[in-house]
């Protein structure tokens, strides 16, 4: 198949590879990718040999190599160092696949979140059933201190990446009951990150599943106070014993909504009693 003698223009080679004219003009200039042929004119031609190599130039860069690091690779090119590089290659496109599916999830798993507040009816309380959940928990003593927060949440998140710990859920946090009947709306001991299911090596907090008193608050963190005073109103009303603690879940905050007012937050505590089926 001698073919020695074909060539193609810029433009023609352009489209073959479905770039630019002006891609082919900046990888000559640089040295990474030069045309076979120049012209007596000035005009420069591409052989057809030169379409794989051009193929694998434009893989690399979209793996993210820089293109010195490609032009390095070409100054110093050899069938073993050929196999050397697709190896290595090969390897970060398979980790990088593998964090890609991990993000597919995670996004899956947020707009699943997502529908699910959509559709729920604030102001109201509620009996709920779940099952098991599990924690990421830091302690969070006067978290609502502006100061003193971002340093929890630092220690928090600090700890999730290093535990490679992927969540679908926005931060909550934990406030006791004895600490809202005492009207000590600054009493929280923990915040956390929800995860579906136990993660290996990190600590876990667990929710127990059974009933839980609930309630969606649509506001802002200044007013969510109404939401404890519900619940409180609706246990002592109905002779419920509550369990210990609260669980304050963010469902809807900035990313749904321009403001702090125009967060949907969730309130629940475990609930037992022979009333507690008629809230």
């Amino acid at each position: 198949m001698a073919q020695s003698s074909a060539r193609f223009t810029t433009g023609e080679f352009a489209a073959l590879c479905g770039v630019t004219r002006h891609t082919l003009f900046h990888y000559d200039e640089i040295g990474v990718f030069s045309p076979a042929i120049r012209g007596e004119n000035g005009y420069r031609y591409y052989a057809p040999v030169q379409i794989e190599v051009f193929q694998v130039i434009s893989v690399l860069k979209e793996l993210g190599m820089p293109l010195s690091e490609i032009r390095a690779y070409l100054d110093r090119r050899s069938p073993q160092a050929l196999l050397e590089l697709l190896e290595e290659e090969g390897a970060a496109l398979t980790e990088k696949l593998t964090r890609l599916r991990r993000l597919r999830e995670l996004i899956r798993r947020k707009a699943e979140l997502t529908r699910q507040a959509m559709a729920v009816y604030p102001g109201q309380v509620t009996v709920e059933t779940w099952p098991q959940r599990w924690y990421v928990a830091t302690a969070a003593p006067g978290i609502t201190d502006a100061g003193r927060y971002a340093h929890i949440l630092a220690r928090h998140l600090e700890y999730c990446q290093a535990h490679q710990v992927s969540s679908p859920y926005a931060l909550g946090a934990i406030l006791p009951v004895a600490a809202a009947r005492r009207g000590e709306w600054d009493g929280y001991t923990y915040c956390y990150t929800q995860v579906d299911r136990p993660v290996r090596g990190v600590r876990l907090l667990a929710a127990p599943a059974g009933a839980y008193l609930t309630y969606f608050h649509a506001g802002s963190f200044d007013t969510v106070q109404e939401g404890y005073r519900a619940l409180l109103r609706r246990a002592e009303e109905q002779n419920l014993k509550l369990g210990e603690l609260f669980w304050e879940d963010v469902l809807l905050d900035e990313l749904a909504g321009k403001g702090y007012d125009q967060y949907l937050l969730r309130l629940s505590v475990p609930v037992t009693g022979e009333n507690f089926g008629e809230t």
